[in-house]
This record gives structure tokens, C-alpha cells and sequence, in this order.
């Protein structure tokens, strides 16, 4: 699950960005889940990548507007919250100051917070060289699931 959060809404809380996104959901623009990779080697090393090459865009409303259309593939879903979905890790997108961007990880199942780091320390400390991930300058997800399915990479031959 990938939310979007205005970073006001953690200034007055004692937790800040490591706070339960459950006690949020009133509050994000889009709550988005991700039915595959939801790891933060996968999936948090892509928000980050993604919010690099978008890193121009504060406006809460517009974020959670383009994460939607490119991140958008047959495994996605638009929930009204991560309480009603069962699934592993949420991300949450803090927005607001472009020059100062945040995502938390919080573990759903531990109920836990896994990390609060910028894009630049997600993909240091996540990175991994094994994994195609996506290149959001000139790709989105949906194109990236149709380019793999042209060249048999998701579905190979025989597969119903």
C-alpha cells in the first residue's frame, strides 16, 4: 500500500513520519495497493526512484495523482485505507517540501515501523543491481508490464 500524506499531519504527533498510517487514512490523497514486491527492495527502492525523477511536484493532490497513472499496473488497487487490506508493508509519501522529501515503511504485520529515510538513503541502503526496476524518466509500470509481455518476460509461451 502507497499513501500520500501532506508532512503537516506528522508535526504534531509524537511519532512524526514513523506513526501508523492507519491513524492517517483520513488524511491521504490516494491510498494505492500494490498487489506484487511490496518489499522495501523492490517497492521502496521504486518510490524512491519515482520520487526522484518527480521531485519538482509538493503539491499533495498532484503526487498522489501522477503515482497513480504511473505506477498503475494489472495488480493495482485503490483501497479506501491500509486497514482494509491484508497486506505487508505501507509506504507513505510525506509532501509538502519537494526539497525535503520523506517515506516512511511501516510493517503491518509486526506494526512496526521498518524506516523513515529520503529517496537518496532508500536507495543506498536498498538498491539492489539484481532487480529491473523501473526508469520513471521514461517509462510508467502500465508500459513497463506491456513491454515485458511483448518479449515474453511475464508470461512466457504456454502460460494461460
Amino acid at each position: 500500500m502507497t499513501m500520500v500524506i501532506d508532512r503537516d499531519y506528522a508535526s504534531n504527533h509524537e511519532l512524526g513520519f514513523a506513526q501508523n498510517p492507519e491513524l492517517l487514512t483520513e488524511h491521504s490523497y490516494v491510498n494505492m495497493y500494490l498487489h506484487h514486491d511490496g518489499y522495501p527492495e523492490w517497492q521502496g527502492v521504486q518510490i524512491a526512484n519515482w520520487l526522484l525523477a518527480n521531485q519538482t511536484i509538493n503539491d499533495g493532490t498532484r503526487l498522489a495523482a501522477k503515482l497513480v497513472h504511473d505506477m498503475y499496473y494489472d495488480s493495482c488497487y485503490l483501497y479506501e485505507g491500509p486497514e482494509v487490506i491484508d497486506h505487508n508493508y505501507t509506504y507513505v509519501i510525506w509532501t509538502g517540501d519537494n526539497k525535503d522529501m520523506w517515506v516512511s515503511c511501516y510493517d503491518q504485520y509486526h506494526n512496526a515501523n521498518v524506516f523513515v529515510l529520503t529517496p537518496d538513503k532508500i536507495l543506498a541502503k536498498y538498491s539492489n543491481q539484481k532487480y529491473d526496476y523501473t526508469d520513471w524518466a521514461t517509462q510508467t509500470r502500465s508500459q513497463q508490464e506491456k513491454d515485458y509481455v511483448s518479449k515474453n518476460i511475464l508470461h512466457p509461451s504456454g502460460y494461460d
